[in-house]
């Protein structure tokens, strides 16, 4: 069991450092847990070694190597489970984006900026309302996903989501929510957005551009973890009240229901629905009306930023 404990320990100090006692402590965890599972952490080191898309993906993010040894994604995960979720992600990836698209996306740690927020695929941008949507791979927030699509505003964050794809219960082609969040400061900001908007709230515009992604992609449904299924409810680290996500509402919201074989993830529409106009109280008539026009607008526009990165 201890025969890669060398090798397990370096790749610790690369991912937590060597400053702290509490860095040293996770990298003593994180080591014993890899060469408890050192089969599995094999299986995933020889994926990434045969991925053409990139073969040096797994050098450049070492950080990956986490997966095997914490509970991410879901709550209560095996490693065998992440590492399945790693080849989903990673294979639909490949099959969805060129190599060229996912070099871009997934950039090396050592060059990552994390002030730098305008990375990626530029998914959608307005001069006029100064926003924009990118799409990229944040080491940062590999605990939910392995993509992250960010919102800005004035070169600023209001919101980002983390996404992965994945395989339904049936072998389809699915795109998984980890979360949708909101920067502290960017309360006034996500006001801005949802007056400039014709009243669109930014947490919506965000699973619309998430849609977009999956049209892109065609899949055949949306996933979201819901809060029962969030990874920080697993029992090791479910005491730790802050990493608590309060998710379930939202996906209520864009139309969402509990999955009824497994109600650690909602089932989001494919689509977003629009209220008939004549629902809408005529007071509010013309703004939904500019809503949906806008929304029509930018559907075709970050359908035409991606046609580049997505193989024919």
């Amino acid at each position: 069991m201890l025969g890669n404990f060398g090798k397990h320990w370096h790749i610790g100090r690369t991912i937590y450092g060597k400053r702290t006692w509490r860095e040293t402590r996770r990298t003593f965890l994180h080591t014993m847990r890899s060469c408890r599972h050192d089969s599995a952490v094999t299986e995933f080191e020889n994926f990434f070694k045969s991925y053409t898309a990139d073969p040096k993906l797994l050098q450049k993010h070492p950080s990956l190597y986490e997966l095997m040894s914490r509970m991410f994604l879901i709550k209560n995960s095996t490693p065998q489970w992440r590492l399945e979720a790693l080849r989903q992600h990673f294979t639909i990836l490949q099959e969805v984006f060129t190599d060229e698209a996912i070099q871009l996306m997934y950039v090396d740690e050592v060059e990552f900026d994390y002030f730098d927020k305008k990375r990626g695929i530029t998914l959608w941008s307005s001069d006029e309302l100064d926003m924009s949507a990118h799409l990229y791979y944040e080491p940062g927030q590999r605990k939910e996903g392995f993509l992250t699509v960010m919102l800005l505003l004035e070169d600023k964050g209001v919101y980002h989501a983390n996404i992965r794809f994945a395989k339904g219960s049936n072998g389809e082609r699915t795109l998984v929510i980890g979360t949708i969040q909101g920067y502290k400061d960017g309360l006034e900001r996500a006001k801005k957005i949802t007056k400039k908007m014709y009243g669109y709230r930014p947490k919506n515009f965000i699973t619309f551009l998430i849609r977009e992604i999956g049209r892109a992609a065609q899949v055949e449904s949306i996933l979201a973890v819901s809060d029962e299924g969030f990874y920080a409810n697993s029992h090791m680290v479910r005491g730790n009240k802050a990493k608590v996500a309060i998710l379930d509402t939202l996906w209520e919201d864009i139309g969402g229901t509990v999955l009824e074989s497994d109600p650690n993830y909602f089932i989001i529409p494919l689509e977003e629905e629009r209220k008939p106009m004549e629902e809408i109280k005529s007071q509010k008539r013309s703004q939904y009306r500019n809503r949906y026009a806008l929304l029509d607008e930018y559907e075709a526009m970050i359908q035409e930023n991606i046609k580049p990165y997505v193989r024919a």
